[in-house]
């Protein structure tokens, strides 16, 4: 009786998730898109948050395809099933053209812009009194921190060159804009850096939570990180693999440990440690919540739903040209040589 229920309740889950990913994409497109009704960023984007929560679960992601399986088996599945592989298949091979395409031109115009930014807000430094030293080296620091990101990640370059030329675009000085963008910068800092403040606390009660979590916790888990995925993603680094093996022979030193010898103790701290553990989530989660609700007050709502379209293109069409010749590719090439000699 209680498999069934439990059957039932990840059938009502899956589908709910479904109903509750297309209202969210209606709301964006008739609301913030169209303008023909009122929405909210902070529900989409705690709906958002609970979708990619839910996606996570390997019992939902079994029991989606079991639904579809069983779809298929149905009389509707059967007639409407064809029709439905065949405008998929057609729609997703103009798409992945598409994705391609941007993705290489993108590469190329993220690759050489950065540098040309930083030339331009240089040159306007030198001639524009609008632009102070201070706003300069903020710019310039923040171009090259999106920029060694960039090279690692096709989210983050999409979502930069989206960002820079739709402010161009609506900029008052059009022509004017890549020579006194770091005096506009430095506005849009100085106004995060104020409502930040706001979040300030929490963050610091968060950061000392994670602290203690990683006091208790925290080596087992980094070291089956390094042991699990990111083995598969940093195979041929030797600071990671340098860093591996540090970890591994801290905890073997931490669980060779010889036991206390009064067994009733040692039980006693055991208790108290996974208190202060249990304590420690249940004060985390209100700060985190806290955070994140700053947080996503200060997020456009398009660069957000861009950025989730450009993240699900690249789970299924990255690997078509991650070994295509790239201009990033060779940055990061010429940035690896570069820190090994």
């Amino acid at each position: 009786m209680m498999r069934y229920l439990k059957q039932a309740l990840e059938i009502f889950i899956v589908i709910s998730g479904w109903c509750l990913f297309v209202i969210v994409v209606v709301d964006y497109i008739v609301g913030d898109l169209s303008g023909l009704i009122d929405t909210s960023l902070q529900t989409q984007a705690w709906s958002l948050l609970l979708l990619f929560g839910l996606s996570r679960s390997s019992t939902l992601r079994a029991t989606n395809q079991t639904i579809r399986q069983w779809f298929a088996k149905t009389l509707v599945g059967a007639v409407v099933g064809p029709v439905l592989t065949a405008t998929r298949g057609f729609f997703a091979s103009a798409l992945r053209s598409v994705y391609i395409n941007v993705y290489l031109l993108a590469d190329v115009l993220f690759c050489v812009g950065s540098p040309l930014l930083i030339i331009s807000a240089s040159a306007g430094w030198w001639l524009l009194p609008e632009v102070s030293y201070v706003s300069l080296l903020v710019y310039c620091c923040m171009i090259s921190i999106i920029f060694f990101w960039g090279l690692h990640s096709n989210l983050v370059r999409l979502l930069t060159l989206g960002y820079f030329f739709g402010y161009w675009l609506v900029a008052d000085s059009l022509l004017m804009y890549p020579f006194i963008a770091p005096a506009a910068v430095q506005e849009n800092v100085a106004l995060g850096m104020t409502d930040a403040l706001n979040a300030l606390l929490p963050a610091v009660g968060l950061v000392l939570i994670v602290y203690l979590l990683a006091r208790r916790h925290g080596l087992q888990t980094i070291t089956q990180l390094l042991n699990g995925h990111l083995r598969i993603s940093a195979s041929n680094s030797e600071p990671v693999k340098e860093l591996n093996r540090e970890l591994n022979r801290e905890l073997n030193r931490e669980l060779n440990r010889e036991p206390d010898e009064n067994p009733s103790q040692d039980s006693s701290r055991n208790i108290l440690s996974n208190y202060l553990f249990l304590g420690c989530l249940l004060m985390a989660i209100p700060l985190a919540a806290v955070i994140t609700y700053t947080a996503i007050s200060h997020i456009n709502v398009h660069l957000l739903f861009v950025g989730l379209g450009i993240w699900a293109l690249d789970l299924y069409w990255q690997h078509d040209v991650a070994n295509e010749p790239a201009l990033s590719s060779d940055w990061r090439y010429f940035l690896k040589l570069s820190w090994k000699y």
